[in-house]
């Protein structure tokens, strides 16, 4: 999916796809930290254990995630960085 909701920056599309599972965790350890920094990344894998492993470790990160199962796609996650208006201050 490339259309994005008002105001929200078009995802990053990343296929997980085959790849060993070294590559695969690289390859996610990558998409947390571009989140962090401010990108949107949609990632897609037939994998459910990613979608475990992604989820916590994004959300210790300050990363917001989200996933679903698509009928085509397998599983989607949704990387988001988190906004600063939603920090709160001390």
């Amino acid at each position: 999916m490339t259309d994005a909701p008002a105001g929200e920056p078009i995802a990053t599309q990343i296929p997980l796809g085959a790849r060993p599972l070294p590559q695969t965790i690289a390859d996610i350890e990558d998409a947390i930290t571009r989140a962090a920094a401010g990108e949107a990344l949609d990632l897609t894998t037939e994998h459910d254990v990613i979608v475990k492993y992604v989820v916590p470790t994004a959300a210790v990160r300050g990363v917001k995630s989200s996933f679903r199962r698509d009928a085509e796609l397998g599983w989607r996650i949704a990387l988001r960085p988190r906004t600063s208006s939603a920090s709160k201050s001390e």
